[in-house]
């Protein structure tokens, strides 16, 4: 059974920013032994649950926005869990694999918050960003005997996403070079004290001018500072690697392993629920992943930014508010 951990002082929490209520994260004593940290805000015992998994380099971030977003306007509950070796969550254990670590850890984090649900009443939507949307597939993805509150799943957001490769055989045909040093073959065999300093390369790169409207747009919109957004960024990387860097030497082998589901198995076994993809046109690996991804998820719609790797995240209200309303009418559909 899991069991909440009183967090301590070293959990380095940020400052609060002046655009967003930071929330203080959380430390669950997982059935397996291991600590899943996670942060959650809204009303926690609403029946519409949203689940934000993060990147690389970042940590479970359930901040509220000043000026409320959908998510806060519906007063759902949001939960953000930090992924396995990341921040102050546990490594995988020997011999375990990401995806059956990532639907155990969501299992537990949900049965903790929701000990007495009713599934005929709760609602849960998935998202992720970048890396982030490699554990929302699979959790949207996972068996109803592995993941039983996935018959409650209405829908899912994925921004900047990445498709499984398993499946996707080609995707090296579009990898730049960038993603191919942060994700390709590379990753695998590349001893791993020089792939931090190879990450460090990928990294590199600027907005558009038009993308960099879009991204002063959303700013004031949230009314945040100048430079906070970078700030908050770089907070969330040193927490994210505070402990260790197991959380990044496993992202090739989440990404290139069994995600514990195919995408053309998920419609027949669960239904088309609707599945939401941003992505910036600037990003050509992941642009190619998305439209493979919606090509093979049976109600997948994609929207295209201007811009690059974080060009969705400046339009994510109106992408949550597009995941919301497909799943409330494929619902009203039932």
């Amino acid at each position: 059974m899991a069991t909440p951990i009183t967090p301590s002082s070293s959990t380095n929490q940020p400052a609060p920013a002046s655009g967003f209520q930071s929330v203080e994260e959380q430390l669950l004593s997982l059935p397996d032994g291991r600590t899943l940290a996670y942060e959650h805000s809204g009303p926690p015992d609403s029946n519409l649950v949203f689940i934000w998994y993060h990147g690389l380099f970042s940590v479970g971030d359930a901040t509220v926005p000043l000026n409320p977003g959908p998510v806060q306007r519906r007063n759902a509950h949001y939960v953000s869990p930090t992924l396995p070796g990341w921040g102050n969550t546990s490594p995988l254990l020997p011999g375990t694999t990401f995806a059956e670590t990532v639907v155990g850890d969501t299992l537990a984090l949900l049965r903790h918050l929701y000990p007495t649900y009713d599934p005929t009443t709760l609602r849960i939507y998935v998202a992720g960003g970048s890396f982030g949307t490699v554990p929302a597939q699979i959790v949207f993805g996972a068996s109803y005997e592995r993941f039983p509150y996935g018959r409650q799943i209405a829908g899912m957001l994925l921004m900047a996403p990445f498709s499984p490769f398993r499946e996707d055989t080609g995707y090296r045909r579009w990898l730049s070079w960038r993603d191919w040093v942060s994700v390709g073959p590379l990753t695998r065999v590349v001893p791993g004290n020089l792939v931090p300093q190879l990450m460090k390369l990928a990294l590199q790169g600027k907005m558009s001018a038009e993308e960099r409207t879009r991204y002063e747009e959303w700013r004031v919109l949230r009314g945040a500072g100048e430079g906070e957004f970078a700030r908050r960024m770089a907070e969330g990387m040193v927490r994210s690697v505070s402990r260790s860097w197991a959380g990044f030497l496993g992202v090739a082998d989440a990404i290139h392993g069994d995600w514990g589901f195919t995408l053309g198995e998920v419609d027949s076994t669960q239904g088309r629920k609707p599945v939401i993809l941003g992505v910036g046109e600037g990003d050509t690996s992941l642009l190619m992943m998305a439209k493979y991804l919606s090509d093979h998820y049976g109600d997948a719609r994609v929207s295209m930014f201007a811009g690059g790797h974080l060009a969705s995240a400046w339009s994510m209200d109106a992408l949550l508010e597009e995941m919301f309303v497909a799943g409330e009418g494929a619902s009203n559909d039932e």
